[in-house]
């Protein structure tokens, strides 16, 4: 015969009630505690952004179809002009929005850095997007590896809203390295802001530099980068939207600065002279990144000027066909 079934004592049905009350309570508060258990960790997106209303839904969408859920959308409008407030609106239950008067990309980047409550962080341009995985791969890695304190990964370039994303440079394998700095400054590895993930205590101790507008990203990531380990992963984790907006603005940047962040790496005092060995490859890297950005611009003259100054700073850039028949080029 089947066992008589008795009812639960009044009490303890009371009992239970109330322990799910108090948890019902807490719930709000959980929901908003800084960090997360260390099994799922808040991570922070910084977006920057200033007057690209027409890009950000993509790069916003793009953070919340991530596989990983414990993230925080912080959107740092650096004195728009245009319709971005409006914009952020739609997104109003899933991004933090911070306004604050127009003073440059790094400034809100540092902005950003300052009000992230994760304890992992990374930076999207506006114009860019991740992969649906990309902070899921990225934290696994950190999580793992207690002793990694970045992750930086390929990435995926696309030049028109409807072209299929493409992997621009051919990375081989991923790696764990205490010199990932040399090999981001000698361009052995593929680069975007997008592309790195970082634990947040590292990415505090330094700043985005305000007063330089082009490559103040390679300047800000060559300290984060110096003597800590991390890991390059092949798997690209982001995909970056160069458009006529971005061109246009970047060579504008460029005409002003030029290789000025070169010096801005190579002569800071942090380093105490450990970068000077590099000093001939990363001026030729430049020359030769403004030849490819001018050249693309349509600035032929400026593009065969910083081709000639990269061939003569490192002569082993003729190697690259490509290149030497884009200068030639630039004389018709």
């Amino acid at each position: 015969m089947r066992a008589a079934q008795t009812s639960p004592h009044p009490n303890k049905i009371l009992d239970k009630l109330q322990g799910m009350a108090a948890l019902i309570s807490e719930a709000p508060q959980a929901a908003h505690s800084m960090e997360a258990p260390d099994n799922n960790p808040l991570v922070s997106i910084v977006i920057p952004t200033y007057n690209y209303a027409n890009y950000l839904p993509t790069a916003i969408t793009s953070c919340l179809q991530q596989t990983y859920g414990n993230i925080e959308i912080i959107v740092v409008d650096d004195g728009s002009t245009d319709n971005t407030r409006a914009v952020i609106e739609k997104f109003s239950d899933s991004t933090r929005y911070i306004h604050q008067a127009n003073q440059g990309v790094s400034s809100a980047r540092n902005k950003g850095l300052e009000e992230a409550r994760g304890s992992f962080i990374t930076f999207l341009d506006a114009d860019d997007a991740l992969t649906t995985d990309s902070i899921e791969m990225r934290v696994s890695i950190l999580a793992e590896n207690k002793d990694v304190d970045f992750v930086i990964s390929s990435t995926l370039s696309k030049h028109s809203s409807d072209e299929t994303p493409y992997l621009h440079d051919e990375t081989g394998q991923s790696f764990f390295s205490d010199k990932l700095y040399e090999d981001l400054l000698c361009r052995r590895i593929s680069f975007a802001t997008c592309a790195v993930l970082m634990r947040t205590v590292v990415a505090r101790t330094f700043s985005f530099p305000t007063h330089i507008s082009n490559g103040e990203d390679i300047v800000y990531f060559t300290k984060v980068f110096f003597r800590r380990k991390g890991y390059f992963l092949a798997t690209p984790t982001a995909i970056t939207f160069s458009h006529p907006d971005s061109l246009r603005h970047n060579v504008e940047q460029l005409k002003r600065q030029g290789i000025d962040f070169v010096t801005a790496i190579i002569d800071d005092p942090y380093y105490k002279g450990a970068l000077d060995h590099l000093r001939n490859d990363l001026l030729s890297n430049r020359y030769i990144e403004l030849f490819r950005r001018y050249y693309a611009a349509g600035e032929k003259r400026l593009a065969r000027e910083c081709y000639i100054k990269g061939i003569r700073t490192n002569p082993g850039k003729l190697s690259r066909i490509d290149y030497l028949a884009k200068f030639v080029k630039t004389y018709f």
